[in-house]
């Protein structure tokens, strides 16, 4: 980026920190730049150009540009405007739908590089978001477990399962859910743990979470047994490739 350039992208805002009396430092998943850390300087401020302030969960249009040799604000760009298209209000109405989607942000921070395209991880956390917002609260865990599974898959951590990571051979027979190994494993090739055994129906489940279509998953989500074995698989999962648990997960409705 040009000194002085300014760009503009669609954004979700991730995570708001304030600033000193009127400015936030606010973290942005962006499609086409990935994490973007930005100060909005002056955000709180009546007549702002991001609208008094921002608030995680809203989507709108963002510009930026590169601070000036006066900003001391190492690292972020300044924010100069943002425009919300939207707040997903629903939200707010029900914990379940709140906590799954303080998750669906956390991870989608922890996921997104900065100044790396990701416009899938990006439109699974609006997607996710916008499901949430209308979703009864026994389907805000089901929500979850599809945002996972794209959010995984996105960030090239998708689970093995279609042959063994092991031996290479088709899955049939005894199963394990092995992060270790790289997802679904021969009973045999799994040699560390954690590991958790899989039924026919369980392997058929996962399997139904990482390739149905969108549409087909809304118009038949998982079960709620379903969903706690996804959930428990994912809760291996997830913080095994992030080398660290997401502090959400501990929230989340079971």
């Amino acid at each position: 980026m040009a000194r002085g350039e300014t760009t503009v992208s669609e954004a979700l805002v991730l995570r708001v920190i304030p600033f000193g009396e009127t400015s936030q430092v606010v973290h942005l998943a962006t499609p086409e730049h990935g994490l973007v850390a930005a100060l909005a300087k002056g955000a709180l401020r009546p007549g702002s150009e991001v609208e008094g302030g921002l608030t995680p969960f809203a989507q709108g249009t963002a510009w930026w540009k590169p601070p000036t040799r006066r900003d001391d604000a190492e690292g972020l760009v300044l924010l100069s405007r943002f425009r919300q298209r939207d707040a997903w209000r629903g939200l707010g109405t029900l914990l379940a739908r709140y906590r799954a989607a303080c998750y669906v942000l956390e991870l989608a921070r922890l996921w997104m590089k900065p100044a790396l395209p990701q416009p899938t991880l990006y439109r699974a956390a609006v997607t996710a978001l916008r499901a949430l917002a209308g979703a009864p609260e026994e389907l805000a865990g089901a929500w979850v477990v599809w945002f996972e599974a794209r959010a995984a898959a996105a960030a090239g951590h998708r689970p093995a399962l279609e042959t063994c990571p092991g031996c290479g051979a088709p899955l049939k027979g005894a199963l394990l859910f092995s992060p270790a190994a790289g997802g679904v494993t021969h009973a045999a090739c799994a040699k560390e743990a954690p590991t958790r055994r899989l039924t026919s129906s369980g392997f058929a489940a996962l399997t139904r979470l990482y390739t149905q279509r969108l549409n087909e998953f809304a118009a038949h989500p998982p079960s709620p047994a379903e969903v706690r074995l996804l959930r428990a698989l994912h809760d291996l999962w997830i913080p095994w490739q992030l080398e660290r648990r997401p502090h959400a997960l501990d929230h989340l409705p079971r």
